[in-house]
């Protein structure tokens, strides 16, 4: 389970998941995962920060990430923590640029519009958000 967590981050949600594949019992778990915390191979904290990184990267919204956590079962504490700390210029340049995207590989597409926000609903983002971004799109042509 070492080499496990080592390979990359992991939460206790997905070590468990793995240690049940096993077929150990409850205490035995328990035990993995405590040995796991103590030498800093699972760290909740650290894993969140992590992939909050790396999905702001790949152009999810809040929202998507914030449901994927909570899938996880990572604790609503540190899930409102890191997705707070997604600095907001990045996060508004991400669906600016999924936006530019999505119409340079759509331009003939009819009711286009509808279709471009169903997608950056897919993806996670508010439509608070999205509205607010094809205002300033519009007004910039």
């Amino acid at each position: 389970m070492e080499r496990f967590c080592a390979w990359q981050e992991r939460c206790e949600n997905d070590v468990r998941r793995k240690l049940a594949s096993f077929s150990l019992s409850d205490g035995q778990q328990d035990a993995i995962v405590k040995m796991l915390r103590e030498n800093r191979f699972l760290d909740d904290e650290r894993y969140v920060e992590s992939f909050v990184r790396s999905k702001v990267k790949a152009s999810w919204g809040k929202q998507k990430i914030v449901a994927a956590l909570r899938a996880k079962r990572i604790s609503p504490v540190l899930v409102e923590r890191y997705s707070a700390r997604i600095p907001a210029a990045d996060y508004q340049e991400q669906l600016r640029s999924a936006i530019e995207k999505w119409q340079r590989q759509h331009p003939d597409v009819a009711r286009a519009r509808e279709k471009l926000i169903r997608h950056l609903l897919s993806k996670g983002y508010g439509i608070d958000e999205i509205m607010t971004q094809l205002k300033c799109s519009n007004n910039n042509e």
